[in-house]
This record gives structure tokens, sequence and C-alpha cells, in this order.
């Protein structure tokens, strides 16, 4: 053989050699495990709170952090709104265009700085109903529709799978407008997933719309506010269903928050996040 070709054949059985060396020492090790994803752990219990009743959800999968009276059926008040806003955007033309009546501001309240014979699209009057929590929003809602919002409201949540909840009106001022902090985290998890556009709506600090600004009402939009919103009746004292994104060990969580029957919401809402920030591990 000309010594020329002895090279190319001593590298190529150099190479298999290699090649069976490698797969034999790979065969003992196994396959290769990835690392374990980070876990959510809870210590403890929150501090005592005055709401009636109270959960704290991680939002990717319901799973509960720490809760109270889950199951109680309590009037919601305007967390009504988010129910109106996503019935809205599910079976209205978006933009059909309104005129504000005289009739549609004998609700409670101005909020939303609405005025007799102004002309908006349903569309922006998400902005008023969500923003400053317009009761006047709500009603041209119910005249626009007939009342059919009211109806597809109900549907809604049903088919959300929550079984505790019924709307009287659009607005929440009726304490008939009842659920269960049960039904409102699965709620603010149908919302993330179905209607998203609904919770950036209530992310925005300010809306300037077609006749005057608007300003959000939220008593806790501050420090990773993720959207949600918060009422208060009489019946219902204070109440929010709400999403934050928490600081936690691995990463950034979407936590999620839902309190009824509250004395001081601020407050409230303040020690439930203290809770999780000090009790809760994801890692």
């Amino acid at each position: 053989m000309p010594a020329t070709l002895h090279k190319p054949l001593l590298l190529v059985a150099f190479l298999l050699v290699l090649f069976a060396f490698s797969n034999f020492f790979s065969s003992d090790r196994g396959p290769v495990s990835a690392a374990p994803a980070p876990i959510l752990s809870v210590s403890g219990e929150p501090d005592v709170v005055s709401a009636s009743a109270y959960a704290i959800f991680a939002l990717s999968d319901g799973t509960i952090l720490a809760s109270d009276n889950t199951t109680a059926v309590l009037p919601i008040a305007s967390v009504t709104k988010l129910a109106t806003a996503a019935s809205i955007v599910k079976n209205a033309n978006l933009e059909e265009t309104v005129t504000v009546t005289t009739s549609d501001l004998l609700a409670e309240g101005r909020a939303g700085k609405l005025a007799v014979g102004e002309e908006y699209t349903m569309r922006e009057l998400l902005f008023p109903l969500l923003l400053e929590s317009s009761n006047d929003a709500a009603a041209v809602y119910e005249r626009a529709t007939d009342d059919a919002v009211i109806t597809q409201m109900n549907q809604l949540v049903e088919e959300a799978g929550m079984t505790t909840t019924h709307f009287a009106d659009a607005s929440g001022l009726s304490d008939r407008n009842v659920s269960t902090v049960s039904d409102l985290v699965t709620f603010m998890q149908y919302l993330t997933k179905e209607h998203q556009s609904v919770l950036d709506i209530t992310r925005l600090k300010t809306h300037v719309g077609p006749y005057s600004g608007l300003v959000n009402n939220s008593p806790v939009i501050d420090g990773g506010y993720l959207g949600g919103k918060h009422g208060y009746t009489v019946a219902a004292d204070r109440t929010l269903a709400a999403v934050f994104e928490e600081q936690l060990g691995a990463g950034p969580v979407e936590v999620g928050y839902v309190i009824l029957g509250s004395e001081n919401l601020v407050a409230d809402t303040e020690i439930l996040r203290s809770f999780v920030r000090d009790s809760v591990r994801f890692e």
C-alpha cells in the first residue's frame, strides 16, 4: 500500500475508537436530566385582615397560597364591571356608536364624566367603565343592549366555570350581584386567558377620551399592579380582584388577590402582599 494512504486510514481508525469510547462512557451516565423547575412553597399564615373573605393564588395554575372563607356568597360591588367589560368585548359590535341620554345619568355617582348628547363607541365606553368605575357607562351598556349585557354576563361566568356568581346589573350597585372568593379566583384566570385586553385597560393610569381625560381611581395601582378592579357599596364594603407581579426568589410570579367585605382595602392588600413577599418562596 502506498505510504500516502496510511495517514487517512489511521485517522479514520482513530475516530472510530474515539466514538466507541464516548458511547461507552455516555451509556454509563444514563439520560441527562433537566434542572428541576422552580416551585412555590409557603410558610405560615398572613396577619389578620379586616376582610370577610380572601384568597391569594398563583395566577398560572390557581394554586391557593392563603385563603379564608372562600365559599361565602357575598356582594362584590364594582368588581362586577370586569364581567361587564368582558361581555361587551365578547358580544358587542365595539365600533357601534351610542349617544348618552338623560336616563343614563340617573345612576349613583358621576364618575366617568359622561354628559347628555355625547357620542361614544362601545369600545370607548370601556375606559370610563373600568378606569373611573363609571356607573353611567354601565347604564349606557344596559340601555344600548336592552339589558342583554346582563344576561350575557351570567352566561359568561357560567362558561368560565363559576357556579355561585350572579349578576342583576352591569354596574355592581345591586346587592344581588354576588360571588365567592373561589369563583373570582376562577374568573381572574379566565380573564387572563380569554380577555386580557380588559385587564390591560385596568392597568392604565390615565386615558384621554373623546371628551375628557380619565384617571384610574384604583387605590392599589402602584407597585407591580397588572390589572383588576376594586369596588364599594354599603352592603359589599370594599372589594378587590387584582393581579400583581411579585418578585419571589427565582423570579417574578404573577399572584392574584381576591378580597371581599374589607373595611380597609389598602391595608388588607398590603398585609396580604407582605405575606407573599416574606413567606412565599419560588425556588
